[in-house]
C-alpha cells in the first residue's frame, strides 16, 4: 500500500522533496490511513507533514473525534492543528447547505494554515470509490466530458494522494496496522445522493452487471481527463488565431479563421 502510494505521488509530481503537507484528517478511516501513510513516506521521501481537522460542532460526537485525532497525531508526533465552528449557524446564515458550507470552511481553515505555516500542499484523503461516486453523480446529473473527469489528482494546491488505491484497500490496511478511526454516522444517511450512490448504486452495479464497476469508472476518469487535457493545449493554441477582441461583456472571434 504505501509503496503503491509513493509510486503515484512520483507520476504525478505531487509533492517535492522539502515541501509541508498540510493534511486534512477527520477521524475517518480515508484520513486516518492518509495521515499514517504520509507519516511513513515524509520520512522516505523528504518531505514534513501537519495535521489538521475542522471540528464542525453538528454532531455529539465532534469533540471526542477532534480530541481523537489529536492524540494520535501525539503519539506519531505529527504537528497538530484543529479549528471550531457552528457550521449549522454558518449554514443557516448563509442560505447553504451543510454539506457545502462544511466544505467551504474546512478548506478556508486548510489554506489559512496553509499560508501560515509557509506550506506548499494540502492532502485530502480521496480514494478511487469517491472518484467512483463523482463520475457516477455527474452522469446522473447531467455532464460533459470536465465531469467524467472525476476527482483530479492535483487541484492548485490540493493533491489526492490516495486515488492509487481503493475503500477496501485502505480499511485493510488500517486493520493490518492497527489503527482506529471513528464512523460518522452522516455517511450513511440517506438523504444525501452521494450516500444513496455509495450504498445502493454501486453495490447493486457491482452485484448485477461489473464487480469491476470501481475500477472501470477510475479508468473512464483518467481517459476523460488526458482527453480533456489534449483538448484544453489545443484550444490555448488556437486561440490567439481566432480572438479580434476580449472586452469585458463581449467577445469577438475571427469568423473564417473559427470555421478553419
Amino acid at each position: 500500500m504505501q509503496e503503491k502510494v509513493k509510486n503515484y505521488i512520483k507520476k504525478h509530481r505531487l509533492i517535492n522533496p522539502g515541501e509541508m503537507v498540510v493534511t486534512g484528517v477527520s477521524g475517518g478511516p480515508d484520513s486516518m490511513a492518509l495521515l499514517h501513510i504520509l507519516k511513513v513516506l515524509s520520512t522516505r521521501m523528504n518531505f514534513s507533514i501537519t495535521a489538521a481537522h475542522l471540528n464542525h460542532q453538528i454532531r455529539d460526537e465532534a469533540d471526542a473525534e477532534e480530541l481523537f485525532v489529536r492524540e494520535y497525531c501525539q503519539q506519531w508526533q505529527v504537528p497538530f492543528y484543529s479549528r471550531q465552528l457552528d457550521i449549522k449557524k454558518l449554514a443557516a446564515d448563509e442560505k447553504k447547505s451543510l454539506e457545502e458550507t462544511g466544505r467551504e470552511y474546512r478548506y478556508r481553515f486548510f489554506n489559512d494554515l496553509l499560508n501560515n505555516l509557509g506550506g506548499q500542499r494540502i492532502a485530502t484523503a480521496h480514494h478511487q470509490d469517491d472518484v467512483a461516486e463523482t463520475v457516477l453523480m455527474h452522469l446522473l446529473r447531467g455532464s460533459g466530458i470536465k465531469g467524467l473527469r472525476g476527482i483530479l489528482p492535483v487541484n492548485g494546491s490540493i493533491i489526492r494522494p490516495l486515488l492509487a488505491v481503493d475503500k477496501e484497500q485502505l480499511i485493510n490496511y488500517l486493520q493490518a496496522n492497527g489503527i482506529n478511526y471513528c464512523l460518522d454516522k452522516s455517511n450513511y444517511d440517506p438523504f444525501y445522493m452521494r450516500n444513496r450512490i455509495r450504498h445502493q448504486l454501486i453495490p447493486g452495479l457491482q452485484a448485477d452487471f461489473n464487480p469491476r464497476i470501481i475500477q472501470n469508472l477510475n479508468q473512464l476518469a483518467d481517459i476523460a481527463r488526458e482527453e480533456n487535457d489534449a483538448i484544453e493545449y489545443e484550444t490555448d493554441q488556437l486561440w490567439d488565431k481566432i480572438i479580434i477582441k476580449n472586452a469585458i461583456d463581449h467577445i469577438i472571434l475571427d469568423r473564417q479563421a473559427l470555421l478553419g
